[in-house]
């Protein structure tokens, strides 16, 4: 039993380890991240219903599940790989369009809800009833763009 565990914590500390992988190398998962958060604070100020919610949270699962396979199958096309290889440049191209599937069809979703449903019009009613938040948003943004841009680099 203890030896279960033991294995179990170990696999938990190598999914935490495979995920700060990805958002230390890997600029698109991080892009990812900040619309995942961007979305959330629209959500959450547009009142959208916990369903609405619910289908955010899977999207952006979905997304960031498809950028860490795409990372995984990139990484070891490239460790595979001694020089250019056909092959291996179809086998990233698909996993690339895998999470371009993804991501699309999660703007479309984005799109029925945010738009279909009116939670950005709330959220930007919201948003100018309270221009503080306004500031908030825009104060943010350097933040955000340096995390994308900048935080893979750092050493």
């Amino acid at each position: 039993m203890k030896k279960n565990i033991r294995k179990l914590h170990e696999s938990f500390l190598n999914a935490f380890r495979g995920l700060g992988l990805c958002i230390h190398g890997e600029r698109n998962f991080r892009v990812h991240m900040v619309t995942a958060f961007y979305v959330t604070i629209f959500a959450l100020l547009g009142e959208a219903t916990a369903a609405e919610a619910s289908i955010l949270c899977v999207c952006f699962g979905l997304t960031m599940g498809a950028e860490l396979m795409n990372t995984a199958i990139e990484r070891l096309c490239d460790r595979q790989a001694s020089g250019y290889d056909g092959f291996v440049r179809d086998a990233k191209d698909i996993a690339a369009a895998g999470v371009f599937v993804c991501a699309a069809a999660c703007v479309a979703v984005g799109v029925c809800i945010f738009i279909g449903e009116g939670v950005l019009a709330a959220a930007l009613q919201y948003i100018f009833a309270h221009l503080w938040v306004a500031m908030a948003l825009l104060a943010s943004a350097p933040a955000a763009l340096w995390f994308i841009f900048q935080y893979g680099r750092m050493q």
